[in-house]
Parts: C-alpha cells; structure tokens; sequence
C-alpha cells in the first residue's frame, strides 16, 4: 500500500484530523511534535490535530483480570467522537492493550482484528478516511518484573501490564504484520519497525530502550512516530532532531504548544466521554477551543517574530570540512564548504541520496566547489518538487554566496528532480551529471516494460503527480518530453550508466536521451559500463566526471 496523499504532492490544507487510541496516544507527545512542525515551518497551513486518545483503551473490548479496572473500549464513545469532532481523517492507534500482555491467542487475535475491521467501517462511514497505526513494539528488558519467581518464570494467570508475557512483542509483531497488509484501511502507518530499529540499535550500544516500562515511549520514541506519521502522510522527510523534540533546550512556543495540546485533549477527552474512571479537570470544550485559538495565534506570532523557518542552522565538521545544516520551506538541507572556494563559486547540487557513490563530490569540494543537498524525498521531481527545489536554490545562494547556476547530479530517481529542474530553471543549471537516471516514471517505479519496477513508489509516483494508471500515458511532462526545451538552454549533460540495469534499464532511459539530446542538437557526453547494473554508481576513478564539471560548470 503506498502512503496517504491527496492526489498531489501539496500538504493539505484545513483537515481536521482526529487521533484515537491508547495511552501512548493520550500522552499525545507525538501529536505536539507533529503540531509544532506546521506550526514552525507552515504557519499558514490550518490543520487541525485533535487528540481523543484514552488510557488503556482497547479496540478489542478485552481485559486482563487483574487489571484495576475493566479496560475502556473504543466503541463506547466512537460514535460521539466522530459526531462531535466531524473529522476528514482519523487516525488511530491500538494493540498494545489488545492482546492483553498474554501469550498469542487465536481467539484475541480475532477480537482484535473484528474490532479494527469495525473502527474502520465506523469512520469510514461518516466520509472520513481511516488511518491505522500499528502498535509499538513492546520492550521487555525495560519491564518491572516483580511477578517473576526465582527462576526468573512467570505464571501465565498473572500475566498483565504490570507483569507481561516476556515474549508479548512477537505477539505485537503478529498483530503489527496483519495490519500492514490490511487492505480496508485508507492507510496504514508502521510504528513498530522504525521503533524496534532504534531500540535494538540503542541496546546494542548498551543503551536503554525506547521506554521505562516496556510500554510506553518516551520523547525519543514519541518523535520517531511524529516523523514516521510526516513522511508517511504528508510525504515531509526529516533525520534531525529538530529544536522542538529535542529533550533538554526546547523553544518556549514549543512548551506553550505542548501546553494548548494538553489543555485541548483534555477538553475533547471529557467532552466526548470515556470509560475510564481517572478523569481529567478539563475546561468545558468551548472555552478550551476559544483559549487554545488564542495561544495558537499568540505561539505563531512568537515564530514570525523569531526567525523564519531557515532560522535553525547548526554548523558541524564533515570529513575535515565546514557544513551547515538548516531547514528550506519546512525541509532539511544542507550546505558543505571547501576550504577555500574556487573562483566563482560554483557549487555541486545533490538532487537525491546526498553522499552516495559521492567520488565526484569529494574531489570538487577537494577543489573549492561547495556540496548542496535538499531532502525532499519520495516526491519524483513533481512540480511540487520543483517548487521546493527552486525555494532552496534562492536561499542557498542568498545564503552562502553561490553562483547563480549550479551543477546538478542527478542519481537514479534523483534524475527526475534534476531534469526536471533543469527544464523549468535552465538560468540556474549550468550542468547535469546523470548517473542511471529514471527519466520516465513508467520506466521506474512503475515497470511498465523490461524494468523490476517498484508497486508501492509507483502508486507514490502516481498520487504526488496527480496522475493514475489511466492518465500516466497522456501525461507529456516527463523528462523524456523536456528534452527539446533543455538541449535549446544549451545546458550539457554527462551522461554515466550501466548497460545491463534491469532496475532502470538503460534502453528505456539513458539510451533514449543520449539520441534525443544529440538529435536536438545539446551538448552531451555518455559513458556506458559494460556488463554493470544499476548499482554501482558513477566511477570510482572520477576524473572524467570532474573534468566534464569543471570544463562545463566551472566558473573562471
């Protein structure tokens, strides 16, 4: 299943979207963080987070004996939480409750799964679109095991929360599994690998885990879903940690957002109602509303008056060389300084996989070239793409002092983003280097001829173009139909490529641009590596790209 977008690549604005789920949703860190994104980089963009999460919640309507109180369930208040908060999406996230902290059982495992299959026809029902969440992972290094005996065992008849199942996380697994091949749902967002990955990195380095009881994530773990829930939803990319997550030095609007959050979910909370007997002192929900709308217009204000969004740069040392890292309309980018820079100027412009193959790279910053990159993956050199391509070229330039036209290296599916670029900046390209290029999106992701091909980045390729299975082929804004316009720019391109791709084949891409461009009369340079695929990019010997750039690009 590809990721949930509007049928293209713009962030959407004005949804209201509802969160349902259990504790780790009610806590609703998560959500904070998702909120001080918009907040920070699109202040414009009206979307509504609302959080009706509830502790041990189930969608199950199972409970473990020994729990204080009977676990509350999702349908005891799903359908006034939909009524009262009339949401476009709803996202929502159970398990960890659902399985009730006991071995696998067939017959919770069908309660679960009946429950979300309802969740889902309930929400769908209202003309919303239902988003499932899978469950984190479950950490039992990180339990208290006061219900072990000496021998370290625990008895199957108390096994609860406060003493699970050792085990319990392959039962989430299973339950995480089901999931993402469940095919009712709009969308279904992974939580729990990205989350184990980071836990057993962390204990591998002798760490503690995500949690400190097993269960429950704490910031770091909160920020791995809210980046998770971007890139999945909104297709926004991000690695750093950003100010607003980080857990020692936050910004205060960030506080005061996390306080609004806070102070709405519990007026929505009490205002729906819920099964669970620990009640919040909340504010009746109008006066809740009318006071987070003053703090959110008050917390934007702050923002504005702060610094925009490129506000936050942090400079580090990358391989003995001066690098800046900072954000471009909500994105990350980042900008690498030779020690002294040639004449000119002149910059080399990674489109995609910053840092890969990266020969040519190395040897013209070695040169004085400066080394850019901007994260706007997973967008296929759309016109949105290049709208943001273009936000980052004006301020890297502003910014730094760069030359006007930059050398692009476009790597795979980076060169969609390059030529594409090119093609509607042809003032600010003074050369391609294209290395196993995709420039026909049927080619790749979609496989329509001798390619492999790739399902789930051809049903993305196809949502952030706003394009379908049926329009793909009238579409006539591929690089392939762009080649006229670039080769009368008089912009030369290096062409780099194996011939024996079965990923992107070089017949289907390369092949057909290398005739094109010459017929039109452009400057082209080709270099086929016999018997090579797909991988290993450029030459581990790089001159022959480097002279191409600097002969081409250089600025004397």
């Amino acid at each position: 299943m590809g990721t949930l977008l509007e049928r293209n690549s713009s962030i959407p604005d004005g949804r209201r979207i509802v969160f349902l789920g259990d504790s780790i949703t009610d806590n609703g860190l998560f959500i904070a963080y998702m909120e001080s994104y918009f907040m920070k980089h699109m202040p414009e963009t009206r979307i509504q987070l609302m959080n009706l999460g509830v502790s041990s919640e189930t969608a199950s309507g199972l409970s473990e004996p020994d729990h204080p109180y009977p676990r509350p369930c999702v349908f005891g208040r799903l359908a006034r939480a939909l009524r009262e908060s009339r949401p476009d999406w709803v996202v929502f996230g159970y398990g960890m409750n659902d399985g009730i902290y006991h071995p696998f059982s067939e017959e919770r495992f069908e309660a679960y799964k009946e429950g979300i299959l309802s969740l889902i026809r309930a929400v769908r029902e209202t003309g919303a679109k239902a988003i499932a969440m899978t469950p984190p992972p479950f950490e039992y290094e990180s339990v208290r095991r006061s219900g072990e005996n000496a021998n370290g065992a625990s008895s199957a008849s108390a096994y609860s929360w406060y003493n699970p199942y050792p085990d319990y996380n392959n039962v989430l697994r299973t339950y995480k599994e089901w999931l993402t091949s469940l095919r009712e749902a709009d969308a279904v967002v992974n939580i729990f690998d990205p989350l184990e990955r980071e836990s057993e990195r962390r204990r591998g380095q002798g760490a503690p885990g995500l949690t400190g009881d097993g269960i429950h994530p704490g910031a770091e773990g909160h920020w791995l879903i809210a980046r998770t829930l971007l890139a999945q939803l909104f297709n926004v990319h991000l690695q750093r940690v950003p100010a607003f997550a980080a857990e020692s030095g936050s910004p205060t609007w960030a506080k005061a957002l996390r306080e609004r959050n806070i102070l709405l979910h519990e007026a929505w909370k009490e205002h729906v109602g819920h099964a669970n007997p620990n009640k919040a002192k909340a504010l009746p929900l109008e006066e809740a509303i009318r006071k987070g709308d003053e703090l959110a217009e008050a917390i934007r204000t702050t923002i504005m008056e702060q610094a925009n969004d490129c506000g936050e740069e942090t400079v580090s040392q990358w391989n003995g060389y001066v690098r800046a890292d900072f954000y471009v309309s909500g994105r990350e980018a980042l900008v690498i300084a030779p020690e002294q820079a040639a004449p000119g100027v002149p910059w080399v412009w990674r489109t995609e996989f910053f840092d890969a193959f990266a020969y040519a790279d190395r040897e013209l910053l070695r040169r004085g070239w400066h080394i850019a990159y901007c994260r706007i993956s997973n967008m296929y050199g759309c016109p949105g793409a290049v709208s943001l391509m273009h936000d980052f070229h004006t301020y890297a330039v502003g910014r730094f002092g760069l030359a006007e036209k930059a050398a692009l290296f476009g790597f795979s599916r980076g060169g969609l983003y390059a030529f594409h670029y090119a093609a509607a900046h042809p003032e600010h390209t003074a050369a391609l280097y294209l290395d196993a290029p995709v420039l026909d999106m049927r080619s790749w992701p979609g496989g329509r001829w001798l390619g492999s091909g790739d399902a789930a980045c051809w049903q993305d390729c196809l949502a952030v173009y706003g394009l379908t299975e049926q329009t793909v082929d009238e579409y006539d804004r591929m690089p392939l139909h762009l080649v006229s316009a670039v080769a009368a720019a008089g912009i030369p391109i290096l062409l780099v490529a194996g011939d024996s791709d079965d990923v992107v084949p070089y017949g289907e891409n390369g092949a057909l641009l290398d005739k094109l461009y010459r017929t039109y009369g452009g400057t082209m340079d080709t270099i086929v590596k016999p018997g090579v695929g797909h991988h290993p990019h450029s030459l581990e010997n790089p001159a022959p790209i480097v002279e191409f750039i600097e002969r081409h690009a250089g600025i004397m």
